[in-house]
């Protein structure tokens, strides 16, 4: 009977421990969470979090969830999806099993496996989330259903948004082309620097062009891919990017790239 008290009450400390080592430190932290070849972007303050795409379906970013989110927080409140191709989305039926999405958003509706299971708000250019402590404005794509549009491939259609927390900018790239980013860079859409550039389409050479980073001239650039077949990150990007003398972050090298705002 001793002995039961005792692992009971050894147990009852552990798990005070563990509540007490889980609460909130009140700092914000930019995860970009090491998914394998894809995307998956957690902004983190307290009991709030928002996920900017959610990696392919290997329950990589519900495991990096379970590292920064308190195990008994089970909201998300903000999801935004970047676009629908697996490697961003493929993880929202993993992580809806052990987390409730609030609020879903997309620049474009739900396509494929997705159509009939997620609804998703639409959020077109100038579009703003907020609160007291960051802004989310959406910079692509445009809000009129303008002439092309409907023949724009996926990646083309990609949500960008420039994030805003603790006087940083950070500038989240979905899978965009470079003809995108120079109609931005063109039409002043950008207008100023980013501290942090999500690198666009996983260091692919058809994506981060110099006009971009000529206008944005980031500090740190970062780069979520995983072991693939399409050279990605490729020379090119990466000679582009020292070019303009960005630290680049890689999360097949350095795992979960943290950043505390």
């Amino acid at each position: 009977m001793k002995n039961v008290k005792l692992f009971l009450l050894i147990s009852g400390f552990l798990l005070l421990v563990g509540v007490w080592l889980s609460l909130p430190d009140g700092k914000t932290r930019l995860i970009f969470c090491d998914v394998g070849q894809g995307d998956g972007v957690l902004l983190s303050q307290g009991t709030f979090q928002m996920l900017y795409d959610v990696g392919p379906d290997n329950g990589k970013m519900r495991k990096c969830l379970e590292r920064y989110v308190p195990f008994w927080d089970r909201k998300i409140e903000i999801v935004i999806l970047s676009h629908w191709d697996n490697d961003h989305v493929g993880g929202l039926e993993d992580i809806g099993k052990s987390y409730r999405m609030e609020k879903v958003f997309s620049g474009v509706k739900p396509e494929g496996e997705f159509e009939q299971k997620i609804y998703a708000e639409i959020l077109r250019q100038k579009d703003v989330l907020r609160s007291d402590w960051f802004k989310f404005e959406v910079v692509w794509p445009e809000r009129s259903n303008g002439v092309g549009q409907e023949e724009m491939d996926s990646n083309e259609m990609s949500l960008v948004g420039m994030l805003e927390v603790s006087g940083k900018k950070i500038l989240l790239m979905g899978d965009t082309p470079a003809e995108v980013e120079q109609k931005l860079v063109w039409r002043k859409i950008l207008r100023g620097k980013a501290d942090v550039l999500k690198v666009g389409h996983h260091g692919s050479n058809t994506s981060t062009s110099e006009e971009l980073l000529e206008e944005v001239r980031p500090k740190v650039g970062v780069i979520g891919v995983g072991r693939n077949s399409f050279g990605h990150p490729t020379k090119e990007v990466l000679d582009r990017l020292g070019k303009f003398g960005v630290e680049v972050k890689r999360t097949d090298e350095d795992g979960d790239v943290v950043m505390v705002l």
